[in-house]
């Protein structure tokens, strides 16, 4: 379902997606976006998609990738889910992220 040898188009968005999540994770490691401001535009998002993928891009880093692979993105979505958890922030995927994580389909 995944491999992008199988679904070449389907795997373009997704990889999109994760290098969107990569650069936003680099900046927020350097200090140029502040968690306050990240949340406020793409919320829990991140730390869902994050969930959703994680199997995916860790297999990836297992046969394709470096074991760096989207290290930035998989840091910012714990640091997103910290912040969530922090300040008890609601919502049903949210929430299913924190119960059990890798459990988002």
């Amino acid at each position: 379902k995944y491999d992008h040898r199988a679904n070449p188009e389907n795997a373009t968005t997704r990889m999109a997606l994760w290098n969107r999540f990569e650069t936003i994770g680099m900046l927020f490691r350097e200090g140029l976006l502040d968690m306050k401001t990240l949340y406020g535009g793409i919320g829990g998002v991140l730390t869902v998609v994050w969930f959703k993928f994680k199997p995916i891009i860790e297999m990836y880093r297992d046969t394709e990738y470096d074991e760096t692979a989207y290290e930035n993105f998989e840091y910012l979505a714990g640091k997103v889910l910290e912040y969530t958890k922090a300040r008890k922030i609601t919502g049903e995927l949210v929430h299913k992220v924190m119960d059990k994580p890798g459990t988002v389909t």
